[in-house]
């Protein structure tokens, strides 16, 4: 079976010190048609949400985004670490669930989503995503859109396929 990751939409990610992440608008846009393809099929949505020193749970900054087609009976998963397998009940959910594939969306490109993807990968999980269905900010090294590419080249080559 399979299940959606919809990784760290939250205002304080997507939202950085008046930074918001390169094309938030399309990645919205795009996740939400995963989540209604998802709901059309009756198949689970699991979103997950970071906190930390920044993140404080119940702050704005740690909500959700509120465009995102969430539902209160939809599965969230608190972290505290890029990857959302580590020290968290992700595993155990996606055990009870019987779920072997994941497809994986959200941010941050280079942080959580890549954590994630490699240690579900390590896992077993089979793992799709659509092109594009990831952003960041620029860094110091590579703007959003370098990483993004590198990135989404980097998992087509040895972690995911393309849906």
């Amino acid at each position: 079976m399979k299940a959606l990751l919809v990784i760290d939409l939250q205002n304080g990610v997507c939202n950085q010190g008046g930074q918001k992440l390169w094309q938030l608008p399309v990645l919205i846009h795009l996740v939400n048609q995963r989540i209604n393809q998802y709901r059309a099929q009756d198949l689970p949505i699991i979103f997950i949400q970071h906190e930390d020193d920044t993140l404080v749970a119940g702050t704005t900054d740690w909500q959700l985004l509120p465009e995102l087609n969430f539902m209160k009976d939809d599965l969230v998963i608190r972290k505290s670490h890029p990857n959302a397998f580590y020290q968290t009940d992700l595993q155990y959910f996606l055990k009870q669930l019987q779920i072997n594939e994941l497809e994986i969306c959200g941010a941050q490109t280079e942080y959580c989503i890549d954590a994630t993807v490699k240690m579900a990968h390590g896992l077993g999980y089979q793992l799709t995503m659509k092109p594009g269905a990831s952003s960041t900010i620029d860094n110091q090294f590579m703007t959003a859109e370098e990483t993004r590419r590198y990135f989404e080249w980097l998992w087509g080559k040895n972690f995911l396929s393309y849906c």
